[in-house]
């Protein structure tokens, strides 16, 4: 007993005089998290924003293939900070975007959301592909929209949301425009038509709103792919369970026609897996490797619609926006599906059980709260931990998409589908300024081009 109460004295002889370390070892982590997101969050609040309109010409005769290419040139505009003063006192964060197609009423619109010293940029990018496009600064519609749940309820509104990821990992595609082209014209079809007639019957008081938040990402996320195509070049025969066979004691017969020379049970192994390998499979394959070789971006599909309490049916927009996005699957590649933590829709038998009608009213605070404010969740623990809030936990997924596979939800409406009535149109085309025009100088020389 002696010994056991000498053995407690000393040890709290030893934290008498070390509690300071032991303080610093629990406290500069969490120091560390506050100070950085305290950074980031001015860095962001210092952003000017702009949100610029696409208002498409009576026909675009350009395939998504040039909508692919403006988003390469929006990945090349990634930032990143590269030092201690960028992070650590700047707080500086990789710039964002949001891509929006938004129904109000039934007039469908198609946004861009840009930081404003990058307009010229995305303008610039967009008229190289497209330019008969006609690109407006507007005030944002969602300053409109109820600021909270509550103000939804009061105007007699009633709201309905998710957010989209990818059923397998990112690194395999969705199926692209590519896939919908045609060499006969009158077969050819634009995977986006779907997605505009659903919109173009919202109704005058409804707005249904789709987001793709993207932020160019870096090489990180080609690695883990290049993971991915290792372990499927490797895998044995997928369609055989897996086993695998033995050319030499499977197919004898077949090896003088194959002047391959193993000298080791390695090399008789990749002949064998390759030898193996389905159609089906080298085609996935040969998709990821193209997929991954693409620049990808950090994407967020969020999904939302209004709609005054009377004429709210939300099977209408949920049936009908999951259906467009169902098109993109592949049942040996990816595919979208609802994110079920962020859907507004909750259920007893559903994880915590409990309270499903307070779930479900924090989630539909927080979905247009992350709409309104375009904003990625943060990865710092320490944010999260003091943004949490009860039962409205952060609990949006990001994805990485290319820019193919962003191209293919995202693009301007080609001939194929411009002909219906609900997308705000450029009658005209206009003329480009006659060369030599000053760019510089009084209203009386420019008064002349006139």
């Amino acid at each position: 007993m002696d010994i056991a109460l000498q053995i407690l004295q000393n040890a709290g002889t030893v934290l008498w005089y070390t509690w300071w370390f032991w303080a610093f070892i629990i406290l500069w982590p969490l120091f560390r998290g506050v100070w950085l997101f305290w950074r980031q969050e001015a860095f962001k609040h210092d952003i000017d924003w702009v949100l610029l309109e696409l208002r498409m010409p009576r026909e675009v005769r350009k395939s998504p293939m040039a909508m692919e290419q403006v988003f390469a040139a929006v990945h090349s505009l990634r930032n990143a900070p590269s030092d201690f003063e960028e992070k650590w006192i700047n707080g500086e964060v990789t710039r964002w975007y949001s891509f929006e197609i938004v129904s109000i009423g039934g007039a469908v619109h198609f946004y861009i959301r840009a930081p404003r010293g990058q307009k010229n940029l995305i303008e610039a990018a967009i008229f190289s592909y497209y330019n008969d496009v006609e690109i407006v600064e507007v005030d944002d519609y969602v300053a409109t929209m109820p600021a909270n749940y509550s103000e939804v309820q009061e105007t007699g509104y009633e709201l309905w949301g998710t957010e989209f990821i990818l059923a397998k990992d990112s690194a395999y595609p969705i199926k692209s425009y590519l896939d919908f082209e045609s060499p006969d014209e009158d077969k050819q079809y634009d995977p986006i038509s779907h997605l505009l007639e659903v919109l173009g019957k919202v109704r005058r008081e409804e707005i249904i709103g789709i987001q793709l938040l993207i932020e160019p990402e870096g090489d990180d996320w080609r690695k883990h792919g290049e993971h991915l195509v290792d372990e499927l070049r490797t895998r044995k025969g997928g369609s055989h369970g897996g086993s695998g066979y033995s050319i030499k004691t499977e197919f004898p017969h077949i090896l003088p026609a194959f002047p391959v020379h193993t000298h080791s049970d390695k090399e008789e192994s990749e002949f064998t897996r390759t030898f193996m390998r389905t159609p089906g499979e080298t085609d996935v394959l040969k998709a990821v490797e193209e997929n991954i070789s693409k620049p990808g971006f950090k994407t967020i599909i969020r999904f939302i619609y209004l709609s005054p309490r009377e004429l709210f049916f939300d099977t209408f927009a949920r049936r009908g926006v999951i259906g467009a996005f169902n098109q993109y699957a592949s049942s040996d590649l990816n595919a979208f599906r609802q994110n079920f933590d962020v859907a507004t829709s909750t259920k007893v038998w559903a994880w915590p059980h409990i309270f499903p009608k307070i779930r479900n009213r924090a989630r539909k605070e927080r979905l247009l709260f992350n709409f309104k404010h375009r904003d990625f969740p943060t990865p710092n623990p320490i944010a999260k931990l003091l943004l949490m809030k009860f039962w409205n936990g952060e609990n949006s997924k990001e994805v990485t998409l290319t820019t193919r596979s962003l191209a293919t939800i995202y693009h301007p409406p080609t001939f194929l589908v411009l002909t219906a009535p609900h997308v705000q149109r450029v009658e005209s085309r206009k003329g480009s300024p006659p060369a030599g025009l000053p760019i510089y100088g009084g209203e009386e020389e420019i008064e002349k081009y006139q």
